[in-house]
Order: C-alpha cells, then sequence, then structure tokens
C-alpha cells in the first residue's frame, strides 16, 4: 500500500523514528529502509511518500518512494543523504623506488 505522511520523529541512535499518517496508524519507520533510499537522517516534519507493509496491525515502512524536505520543521537539521563513492575512474598510483 501507498502512502503519504510526515515524519513525526526520528531518532539516529535508536536508528529509528515514526511517520504521521493522517487517518491511519503512524508507520514505523527504520535505518535501513532510509539507507536504501540514500538517506541516514530526515528532519522532522519531512513529508514522504512510501509504500507500507503492516504486521500484526503494526505499519511499517519498507520503500520511501519520495523525500519532500521543503515541509521541515524549522529548526530541524538538513537531511542527510549517503556519499556514494564512484570508484569507476580511480587509478592507482604506485610510488617508484
Amino acid at each position: 500500500m501507498i502512502l503519504t505522511g510526515r515524519v513525526a520523529w526520528f531518532n539516529i541512535k535508536k536508528q529509528f523514528g515514526f511517520v504521521s499518517v493522517p487517518g491511519s496508524r503512524d508507520s514505523f519507520l527504520h535505518m535501513t529502509v532510509l539507507k536504501q533510499a540514500g538517506y541516514t537522517f530526515v528532519p522532522a516534519g519531512t513529508t514522504l511518500r512510501f509504500t507500507v507493509e503492516v504486521t500484526n496491525n503494526k505499519p511499517r515502512v519498507v520503500e520511501l518512494l519520495a523525500v519532500d524536505t521543503s515541509t521541515a520543521d524549522l529548526g530541524e537539521p538538513e537531511p542527510v543523504r549517503r556519499k556514494v563513492i564512484d570508484n569507476s575512474d580511480d587509478q592507482s598510483t604506485q610510488q617508484a623506488n
């Protein structure tokens, strides 16, 4: 099921948080889902479009489809994207002795 909601809170140390969805239960958001989308943090208030899976009547985010940080709460830190390292142009250098 695809839903849209806003990050209620996310704790980096605990590596999880919750997304508030109007008219529905809050959805659990784990760090692994953020990492799959290329993020390591999202501030409270950020609007997310996501796929949710319900187990034992508890919804959890399984995939992020869109992240809109323009709705983030004032005073919250900026979202952190994971750096992508491209080694395709990496050239080895050797020191001459």
